[in-house]
């Protein structure tokens, strides 16, 4: 089952608390809360986001966390080596966004699975190979 963060979660006390309603355990399917896409009129601020999914997380706040709501090419990367608050985390937002995010958490320690992933047609420009990708600079897993 996915988890949902809150901005509060992630910066207050990252190991202990998350988003939950244990309304969602009543499904028999696992259960997400509902999102809206970015629009993608301007550059997304870690102030945009409402709940974040945890991507992977380890022990001293070090985590990959993707937007939820709204919906959105946007990660962040925290971690012990950056004072935890929203101005200090490091930021991956737009297209090739996923694979930078993974690239630096793969840097820090962290362990991500890399899964396939569907796109809409209208949302393959933010998957289109940016000049890092063509050059092999990128590596998902190893």
């Amino acid at each position: 089952m996915a988890i949902f963060k809150t901005n509060r979660d992630i910066f207050s006390t990252p190991w202990e608390d998350e988003l939950f309603n244990e309304n969602w355990m009543d499904h028999d399917v696992p259960y997400a809360p509902p999102t809206v896409n970015w629009k993608y009129d301007r550059e997304m601020k870690i102030e945009d986001v409402e709940i974040w999914e945890q991507i992977c997380y380890k022990t001293g706040g070090i985590g990959l966390y993707a937007a939820y709501l709204p919906y959105a090419e946007f990660y962040i990367v925290t971690g012990k080596w950056i004072q935890q608050k929203p101005g200090n985390v490091e930021c991956f937002y737009g297209p090739g966004s996923m694979q930078a995010a993974y690239r630096r958490a793969k840097e820090v320690g962290l362990i991500v699975a890399v899964q396939q992933t569907w796109v809409d047609d209208k949302d393959l420009w933010l998957y289109q190979p940016t000049e890092a990708k063509q050059q092999g600079n990128i590596i998902l897993s190893d």
